[in-house]
């Protein structure tokens, strides 16, 4: 199985194109003190160090490559207010009192990257108008209704809309009935993962690229996290890695599976084109299980996650499956041209809950962000800035969980990979019954 520390994928053109410039933050070459010493630089390292800095906490970052290189500089680009599973799913996990307490705050996740791109002034190319999630086929369509009479019992204005209402939002007769999601929004990955390295720095972090951490060791009751070329001396260490997990610490790279991601990004639609595809400018997923999001960027460019071989780095998307997912639901945009594509690793658990581990004293980590990193790991980064200044649990959205390397981790590939087939295969059976709604 490839390693995701060891790709040589580029960072996405298409993202880097329209995003501030890199930080160029220099390798670390000294030994160095801080309070906190931070282990990758994505959404939730960042994230971290930014809530830490505001605390009057100083966290020195480690990034084996440069800010956004991992996956947070290669996500789709969705700000989703959900975990990856239903509401009664994480209540049935965690418990009344927890769940709503995680669900409440995962709800919440968009409203805090929003607010803090606001706030440090980041440009990120960020449209908060909402997401769709449509029903790829009429059975779907209950579980939509379900989660609108959850949050609108808690006061979100939710709606399922079918018929012509549904189409006018999508710009598509392709599905039964559709879920607007108002509290979601979409974003440049790549300019959000910089615009937060930028504002920890101005906050009082210190961030160092192209500073691979090779070993962590403890003296007394004080961390040291060792690079080729220096160290960070800290009482806490966190370790944020997620897919891109190495053996700096035992078990953690098993606790978690990375899978490749993959979308398509088309050369900018004509003005006319661009008002009928998703006119209100949200972007949409529906309720396949596999790689169903759609979204015009700020660009005019249409973006479209898509399937690939999910364990192989430089490996291409399966381009021919976006092509024949546009045809139907947007037929009017006729042959699309496909000039690039973005690539990474998404960290998934067992359980596809994010975790976080105290793996000794003075030592977290949080991993496992399965698919949800923009709103998720920014709120994984201000849990653990909290955990550090000793918050209460009780203020906790997470509980902390025991380090369990997976037992099926030597066979993930056979095994994960035999999983994907089937639900390639139930995509294909439902998508080949799929719904149009007929002309009237």
């Amino acid at each position: 199985m490839s390693s995701p520390v060891d790709d040589p994928t580029q960072v996405p053109a298409v993202y880097a194109q329209s995003a501030p410039p890199a930080l160029n933050a220099p390798a670390l070459a000294e030994r160095i003190t801080a309070q906190v010493a931070i282990v990758g630089a994505g959404y939730t390292g960042l994230s971290t160090a930014l809530h830490l800095a505001e605390a009057g906490v100083a966290a020195g970052v480690l990034e084996g490559r440069e800010v956004g290189w991992g996956g947070s500089g290669r996500a789709f680009g969705q700000v989703v207010p959900y975990t990856k599973h239903a509401d009664d799913h994480v209540l049935a996990t965690f418990g009344p009192e927890r769940g709503e307490r995680l669900i409440a705050a995962v709800g919440g996740g968009p409203d805090l990257v929003f607010e803090l791109i606001a706030k440090h002034g980041m440009d990120c190319q960020q449209i908060k108008r909402g997401l769709l999630f449509a029903a790829h086929n009429a059975g779907s369509v209950a579980s939509l209704e379900r989660r609108a009479r959850f949050w609108q019992a808690r006061g979100a204005p939710l709606a399922v809309h079918d018929g012509a209402a549904a189409e006018a939002l999508i710009g598509s007769r392709y599905y039964p009935a559709v879920l607007h999601e108002p509290r979601g929004g979409c974003l440049n990955p790549l300019a959000y993962a910089r615009g937060l390295a930028r504002a920890a720095i101005s906050a009082g972090a210190r961030l160092f690229e192209d500073s691979r951490a090779t070993a962590i060791t403890r003296t007394g009751t004080r961390w040291t996290v060792t690079t080729a070329h220096g160290a960070v001396e800290a009482e806490h260490v966190v370790l944020a890695t997620d897919a891109y997990t190495d053996d700096l610490w035992p078990g953690l790279r098993r606790s978690i599976i990375p899978l490749r991601g993959y979308s398509m990004t088309s050369a900018p639609l004509t003005d006319n084109l661009r008002r009928t595809v998703l006119p209100g400018g949200e972007s949409l997923s529906d309720t396949r299980r596999l790689y169903s999001a759609i979204r015009v960027r700020a660009d005019g460019r249409l973006q479209v996650s898509v399937d690939g071989p999910p364990f192989t780095a430089g490996a291409t998307p399966f381009a021919d499956k976006a092509s024949r997912r546009v045809r139907q639901l947007f037929p009017q945009l006729g042959d699309v041209v496909w000039d690039g594509h973005s690539t990474g690793w998404v960290g998934m658990t067992a359980d596809q809950y994010p975790h976080v581990h105290l793996l000794a004293q003075g030592v977290i980590a949080a991993v496992g962000l399965n698919g949800r990193g923009i709103a998720i790991g920014t709120l994984l980064g201000r849990e653990v800035a909290g955990r550090v200044l000793g918050r209460p649990e009780h203020e906790q959205i997470l509980p902390l969980t025991p380090l369990k390397p997976l037992a099926i981790k030597p066979i993930a590939r056979i095994a994960v990979g035999g999983l994907i087939k089937l639900y390639r295969a139930l995509d294909r059976r439902d998508l080949a019954n799929g719904y149009v709604r007929p002309a009237e």
